[in-house]
């Protein structure tokens, strides 16, 4: 492996951890967790809690996931990192969800994350191979033949340069 590939992948890689959590911090600013009581009991409404806090964060990781796919090609490296970013933020999205206690909302965001993760999955490798043309493959003769015909027509133009 190139040193320029192996900086590429530890940048990328850096990057997603940089992402997740920058937006764990920020959800956890702006919707903080409820205080414990003294006798360390969980607080009222803490299930609750926990199932705002993993949509929120199934919410963000699913807007980075949706912009590392509309990164050009020269910014690969950077769309990786958002990519592996919105990726751990959901892994995190989930980690918050499966710890609430309500069963059905519970299993709806789990559902929801296995979807995006799969249809943003399908759009970054699968939809990108079949968009780069394939050449078809010419035969042997096929290629004589053209570069027979080539030839003749770089002899007629140096014909008709010579005089």
């Amino acid at each position: 492996m190139k040193t320029n590939n192996a900086l590429q992948v530890i940048f990328a890689f850096f990057l997603g951890l940089v992402v997740v959590a920058f937006v764990g911090i920020g959800v956890n600013t702006f919707y903080p967790e409820p205080q414990w009581p003294v006798d360390g009991s969980a607080p009222a409404g803490y299930d609750s809690w926990r199932l705002i806090t993993g949509i929120t964060l199934l919410v963000c990781a699913t807007v980075i996931l949706v912009v590392s796919l509309f990164l050009p090609e020269a910014q690969g490296v950077l769309s990786n990192g958002l990519l592996l970013g919105g990726v751990f933020t959901m892994v995190y999205a989930v980690g918050w969800t499966i710890f609430a206690g309500q069963d059905v909302l519970r299993f709806v965001v789990v559902a929801i994350a296995l979807a995006v993760t799969i249809a943003i999955g399908n759009l970054k490798f699968v939809r990108r191979r079949r968009a780069v043309p394939q050449p078809e493959p010419v035969a042997s003769d096929e290629l004589a033949d053209r570069l027979s015909a080539v030839e003749a027509k770089l002899d007629g133009i140096a014909r008709a340069l010579h005089g």
